[in-house]
């Protein structure tokens, strides 16, 4: 009161940049009137983790007295700074509440939940602020620093800016600092209606309150672990408040808040060094070494009451080893130097014992190798950083699946889950889960032997009720510090989810590979029923790729194609869960049994031969369209209105080269059609190709050999006409082999009622040659006929003329005619072969 005074007489008359100075100095007077000199008050609420939440622990303050008739109790810049330190957490965890009234019961409240911090400004939650979090710091202290300036919010965590930005003010800025401030519950009326939901458990200290923003270096001041100004308009380190509901305090050293506390849990178990080591990995722990005398002393009397079960005299093992370094002993913890506590000679192994353990009668260390066959007991050092995580249940947060290895319940440690979870061993071969808040066993579980551990994936039976799961059911629970992003094996050791059903043993216990299943369905899942369009009224589009293999056979005669190919059909079935799914499709090919229970495209061919198709192989895969969904912290023939073939994503591919032995593939396309009628309708994928004869085959088999033929008949119109045998031989020996040509050919080509250009090709050539034929026939009757008619003239011998040798003159018709044909024949065939080429 004596500050109160001092503040209000000297505003009549100083001014007020003298006041502020004046004020300060009366408030830093009166807390070093109050306990001991330099000590701060360090407050306790429901540490007793075993026991249930209650409502009626917290502090409380009334600040109506603190103000007098006419002073300004609304403030447009408010600072806000505490240090809060929790053992267990609630849905809210609420650090401070301000109430005016019943009506104004949240004019300021602060609370966290999980990582998120949030806060009520004048009755009005703010949302705007989903990046203010930090780390859970179970069992560490954080310093919190909120300002509120004209409407802007700053957070500090720690001293350091966190979260900055306007906040929501539809009433008013300035904030009534007056009522009842409350520390550890939530006001939803003045002084009262609490929630044990809502409350605090854990230690709190040094909460101020002033009318006016602090600067930066001011927080990081009241962040750091030296004596600090108090709040101008509320400090709990000067005013008297209210304990209640069994509330205590203490008196500590400002430098009390930065010191680490040293914590460490035994596994009374003997183990080799390798396998102790992994105990402690597996709980997110390292092998615990002690900083110096008076902590290894202290860990020596808490071995001794597991010294029957840890078998020796060398009963414990130390985290530290020389193996980079010899006579230099790092810990396992952070690699830094240790203080060792050696034994009288020790050590004395050299360069072959770089481990270290603990000797029973004294407490002192004795080197040995990392590799002996040496059972001990191991001390796991306790590291929050990874917690670790109970998977299995349905929580909405994921804090609530964070656990941490503590003290010890029935001579074993037990697992304390940051939401009053409780799971220790009860009996020699049965551990249960035990719900604080509700003071009900949750489930059991039932190990193989007495020194397991439910580290890994087990399978619990419930004894209540939980994520719609009865009483009596079994259901597979995990515990291990793997990330979302990893698989816990059943040992507890984790891999990356790539690495799950990947056809190859990435856990030590093999269980990667069991239970690969990629898919689950919802209740009421039916297969023959579509998925739905994600557009109201549209069908389900279907993503086709036809892959022309390869053309196996083409029939001319039968007009039959056989060909090789693929159908890829793809489409989005959101209705299912999808898990493991890798980046190969051949690692997400489902089984039988799992095609069977989904649904599938129905596919059916119409224009196959004989109404057959073989059918090589049929799978069916799930494909990866995007980034999976944010990691689980909890886990484990259509009608066309309901689908039909998308027309812009429809492709076909051929693989093969396009030149095939009698053709060319000049076009392949794809297009949807719509089949059917209003009463069954269809949609239907069209694949068409185009295939080019290869010419170059046919000339050389066919327009090259008759072309040559004609010409040998040709070249007999030019033979002399005395020698008849030899031009009706050769034009009838061409004839024939022409007529065998086309026959061969015809052969070769399908069986048509109307005449083919290469029909038209043959009879004209046979017609050329059988003219030919004709021809030489004519001539040769002419000839005679000429011979026949014609006198021989007898002329008396002259021994000067010159004896000649008789030939076998030509009628003059004959020649006549002969000339004609062969100018006929040139003029015939070059009117031909350019009707042909036409």
């Amino acid at each position: 009161m004596a500050t109160h005074i001092s503040r209000y007489t000297i505003r009549c008359c100083i001014n007020p940049a003298i006041i502020l100075q004046l004020t300060i100095l009366g408030l830093v007077q009166g807390q070093m009137g109050m306990g001991e000199m330099g000590k701060v008050k360090v407050f306790a609420m429901q540490l007793d983790m075993w026991a249930p939440p209650r409502d009626d622990v917290l502090i409380r303050y009334n600040l109506t007295d603190h103000f007098k008739e006419g002073d300004v109790s609304e403030f447009p810049e408010v600072t806000v700074c505490l240090r809060a330190r929790p053992v267990v957490l609630m849905s809210y965890e609420s650090h401070i509440s301000i109430a005016t009234s019943d009506q104004d019961n949240d004019v300021l409240h602060m609370y966290r939940r999980g990582e998120h911090h949030g806060f009520y400004y004048n009755g009005v939650r703010q949302y705007g602020f989903l990046n203010m979090t930090n780390d859970i710091g179970l069992h560490q202290w954080s310093h919190y620093c909120h300002n509120f300036h004209h409407g802007e919010y700053r957070a500090y965590i720690y001293g350091e800016l966190a979260a900055r930005g306007p906040f929501s003010v539809p009433h008013k800025v300035p904030l009534p600092v007056k009522g009842i401030i409350t520390i550890g519950q939530e006001q939803d009326l003045l002084a009262g209606a609490y929630d044990t939901d809502q409350s605090f458990r854990g230690h709190i200290a040094q909460v101020n309150i002033w009318n006016k923003s602090l600067t930066p270096e001011e927080v990081r001041q009241q962040a750091s672990c030296v004596e600090a100004p108090l709040g101008n308009i509320f400090s709990t380190d000067r005013e008297e408040v209210e304990l209640l509901g069994g509330a205590t305090v203490e008196l500590v050293d400002p430098e009390y808040f930065c010191q680490k506390d040293v914590e460490y849990v035994i596994f009374p178990e003997a183990r080799y060094m390798a396998e102790s080591k992994l105990t402690c990995n597996r709980i997110g722990y390292e092998v615990y070494t002690p900083n110096d005398e008076t902590d290894n002393i202290a860990l020596h009397q808490e071995s001794l009451r597991f010294a029957e079960n840890c078998l020796s005299n060398y009963h414990l093992w130390i985290g530290v080893t020389d193996k980079e370094k010899e006579d230099v002993w790092r810990k396992f913890t952070d690699n830094t130097v240790a203080e060792t506590q050696f034994e009288g000679n020790e050590p004395n192994g050299g360069t072959g014992e770089n481990c270290m353990l603990m000797f029973l009668p004294n407490g002192r260390w004795v080197d040995t190798s990392c590799v002996i066959k040496w059972p001990a007991c191991v001390p796991c050092d306790v590291d929050r950083t990874y917690p670790l995580r109970l998977r299995g249940f349905c929580y909405s947060n994921e804090a609530e699946t964070y656990y941490e290895v503590l003290g010890y319940r029935g001579e074993k440690p037990f697992l304390h889950g940051y939401y009053g979870m409780m799971v220790y061993k009860n009996g020699n071969y049965t551990w249960e889960m035990f719900d604080t808040t509700v003071g009900e066993v949750v489930g059991i579980l039932d190990v193989p032997s007495k020194d397991s551990y439910p580290i890994g994936r087990h399978t619990w039976t419930l004894m209540m009720s939980m994520c719609n799961h009865l009483i009596g059911s079994s259901i597979q629970l995990s515990f291990s510090i793997c990330d979302n992003d990893q698989f816990t094996c059943n040992n507890g050791d984790c891999i990356s989810k790539e690495r799950r059903c990947n056809a190859k043993d990435d856990c030590s216990d093999l269980s990667d590979e069991e239970d690969c299943q990629f898919i689950t369905l919802p209740k009421g899942y039916r297969t023959e029923r579509p998925p739905d369009n994600e557009t109201e009224g549209l069908a389900i589009y279907l993503n086709p790729l036809v892959e022309v293999l390869r053309f196996m056979k083409i029939d001319d005669i039968q007009r039959v194609i056989n060909v090789e190919f693929t159908v890829e059909i793809r489409w989005n079935d959101p209705r299912p869960k999808y898990f493991n799914l890798g980046d190969t499709l051949e690692w997400n090919k489902l089984s039988d049994s799992d095609r069977q229970r989904v649904w599938m495209v129905k596919l059916t061919f119409p224009n196959v031969y004989d109404g057959k198709i073989k059918q090589l192989s049929e799978d069916l895969y799930l494909s990866k369209i995007g980034v999976p969904l944010p990691p689980d912290f909890n886990n484990l023939s259509v009608r066309r209105e309901l689908v039909k073939f998308s027309s812009d994503l429809a492709r076909v591919v051929y693989v093969e080269d396009r030149k095939l032995p009698a053709y060319i593939l000049k076009d392949i396309r794809i297009d949807i059609l719509e089949a059917g009628t209003n009463e069954t309708r269809y949609s239907t994928l069209n694949v068409e190709f185009v295939l080019d004869r290869r010419w170059k085959v046919i000339v050389l088999t066919v327009y090259l050999p008759t072309a040559m033929l004609q010409l040998v008949g040709y070249t007999t119109l030019y033979v002399n006409v005395a020698l008849m045998d030899v031009r009706m031989t050769v034009s009838l020996t061409t004839l024939l082999v022409l007529y065998t040509l086309f026959s061969n050919t015809s052969d070769a080509l399908p069986i048509t009622a109307y005449v083919k250009l290469i029909d038209v090709w043959f009879f004209f050539c046979i017609f050329l040659l059988f003219f030919i034929i004709v021809v030489h026939t004519v001539v040769e009757h002419m000839v005679n006929l000429s011979e026949n008619q014609r006198l021989t003239q007898v002329l008396p011998y002259d021994p000067r003329r010159t004896t000649e040798k008789s030939v076998r003159p030509s009628a003059p018709e004959a020649e006549k005619l002969l000339f004609a044909c062969r100018k006929s024949y040139i003029s015939i065939h070059f009117r031909v072969t350019s009707l042909s080429q036409g």
